[in-house]
């Protein structure tokens, strides 16, 4: 009986336990948990002396630690707002997320002190030592940093924003990322600072000494930069937006990716500099060689019309250099204006009479009037010329290609790829004359040579499916074709293709919906209701493919495809 009873009370004191645990947990977890030791908290107050020790988390807001030595102690989130650090010890100390807004650090000790994520908006920093401190995403908002000792420090992605850092030297400090916006940067040396990414809008650096210096996708819209010296600076993808560049030196400066709308550049010096803008004002610094490779950029980025405003602009400066003439015609070709680009390169041939790229480029504009004979003869006068002239050698294989002289396609495409074995085009001619030639493995080869050296090029892409369908690689086609609507969604005939290649893998639906697409795009594309008759005759809707069908035949009919038109016939004839 009495073990019974002892069984019951046990149980009963174990529930009893249980509930009131379950009552006390939310309590328990809301209970703060400090995880400074309260000696340390209690010898710091006594003494105002700790080093090393662990006050991580503790409440010190406006203290009077003037002169404390707390040299690598752990303070990390501790609250140290307002209070006085004056002059103190602080060296190698552990501050992470730290709240020491307003605290004053004048002359404090804080070499390599780990301050990342630390709260040091309105911060007294003046004389203090901060040599390869972590300021890593710190927030320093209108803290005063003047005269402090910066060397070594690691400021990446912290907010500076209105800091004072007058008489500062910056000299190996990375401020990569940092908001240094509306900051106060008197005196203050930019030599050797990596300064990429940094948020600068708006600031006064009138006269400064920039040379060299890396500020890689920076913000310095509405800066000043009056008188400044930018020269040889790398300020590739930075915001100038509004920025005051007046009278700036800009010498062989890195300007490509930069934003210089609304930018002020009067009179600033940009001889030898690159930049890829599509306008700059007239009264700049500049030579015609600086317009003329400031027009090679924007042409090799196919802006040909900005291209060929640069190019006027060094034509004026310079009316005598065949080149700058030859570069427009080949941007005034790219717009199909072929009289303006004829029109240039003959005034090139004019002042240059030897030089073999006008002739070979006036010969592939005359290949597009349709003018073989003299696009020929240009060909022959600029291999004479320049032996060495790829162009012309592959020009000529383009004029052999459209008479369906396919030995000779290759024979001059060889020689073109022979000088120079990166000539995209001059594999895809040579692969066409193979196709032509039903050597479609070699055409293969070829074009895969014309994709390899070419940058998206749709052509080569469709071409090389085509030769896979020769040879039953319906899926090898397919994928070349996705990749030529991917580089141009309204490339008619690669849909057309695609449908095809997806009808003979039996993926009938896909071939339909590729059909539709070209439908959209050209409702009179006779071969699309075709193939989309074909596909839904697979899928056993006669209704609908009949439909389809007479679509097809009354656009044959009209454009008087006799021979289409009796093959849909008789497709519809045996329904």
């Amino acid at each position: 009986m009495l073990r019974k009873f002892t069984a019951k009370t046990k149980s009963k004191n174990l529930k009893q336990f249980f509930i009131s645990l379950s009552l006390l947990t939310p309590l328990l977890i809301t209970i703060p948990v400090y995880a400074e030791k309260p000696e340390h908290l209690k010898q710091l107050i006594d003494t105002n002396n700790c080093p090393k020790c662990d006050l991580s988390g503790s409440t010190l807001d406006w203290k009077n630690l003037i002169r404390a030595d707390l040299s690598q102690s752990n303070l990390s989130s501790a609250d140290l707002s307002r209070a006085d650090l004056s002059g103190a010890n602080l060296r190698n100390t552990d501050l992470r997320k730290a709240k020491l807004f307003r605290a004053n650090l004048f002359r404090a000790d804080l070499a390599s002190a780990n301050l990342s994520n630390a709260d040091l908006s309105e911060t007294n920093l003046s004389g203090a030592d901060l040599t390869n401190a972590n300021l890593t995403s710190a927030n320093l908002t209108n803290a005063d940093l003047s005269g402090a000792k910066l060397d070594g420090a690691n400021l990446t992605n912290a907010n500076l924003r209105g800091v004072r850092f007058d008489n500062v030297n910056l000299r190996g400090v990375n401020l990569n990322g940092v908001d240094l916006s509306n900051a106060d940067l008197r005196n203050f040396n930019f030599r050797g600072v990596s300064l990429n990414g940094v948020n600068l809008s708006r600031v006064n650096l009138n006269g400064y000494n920039l040379r060299g210096v890396e500020l890689k996708n920076a913000n310095l819209s509405y800066a000043n930069l009056q008188n400044a010296d930018l020269s040889n600076a790398r300020i590739n993808g930075t915001d100038l937006q509004n920025a005051n560049l007046y009278n700036a030196n800009l010498q062989g400066a890195d300007l490509i990716g930069s934003k210089l709308n609304g930018a002020d550049l009067q009179n600033a010096d940009l001889r030898g500099a690159n930049l890829d803008v599509d306008s700059l004002p007239n009264n700049i610094r500049a030579d015609a060689v600086d317009y003329s490779r400031w027009g090679n950029t924007l042409s090799s980025r196919r802006r040909y019309e900005s291209a060929i405003a640069y190019y006027n602009k060094a034509i004026e400066l310079n009316p005598r250099n065949a080149q700058i003439y030859t570069d427009r015609g080949f941007a005034a070709s790219k717009l199909k204006n072929y009289q303006a680009a004829i029109a240039d390169y003959n005034k090139a041939i004019e002042i240059d009479p030897s030089y073999a790229k006008a002739y070979s480029n006036r010969g592939l504009v005359r290949i597009e009037q349709n003018d073989y004979q003299s696009a020929l003869t240009d060909f022959d006068q600029a291999i004479r010329l320049d032996s060495s002239n790829a162009e012309a050698y592959n020009g000529r294989a383009t004029i052999r290609r459209l008479q369906k002289d396919y030995a000779a396609v290759i024979t001059e495409a060889s020689q073109a790829i022979r000088i120079n074995s990166k000539f995209a085009d001059a594999y895809n001619n040579r692969g066409l004359a193979r196709f032509a030639l039903q050597d479609y493995q070699s055409a293969i080869q070829d074009y895969d040579q014309a994709i390899d050296n070419s940058h998206g090029w749709a052509w080569a892409y469709f071409n090389r499916g085509l030769a896979r369908v020769a040879i039953g690689q319906h899926k090898d086609a397919t994928k070349d074709y996705d990749r030529a609507i991917e580089i141009d969604e309204n490339y008619i005939e690669a849909y057309n293709q695609r449908s095809l290649a997806r009808f003979n893998r039996k993926r009938y639906e896909d071939a339909i919906k590729d059909c539709d697409r070209i439908l959209q795009r050209d409702p009179n594309y006779a071969a699309a209701y075709e193939n989309k008759g074909n596909s839904l005759l697979a899928l056993k809707k006669k209704v609908e493919a009949k439909q389809v069908f007479e679509q097809a035949m009354k656009i044959y009919s009209q454009k008087q495809d006799n021979i289409s038109l009796e093959r849909v016939q008789q497709t519809i004839a045996g329904l």
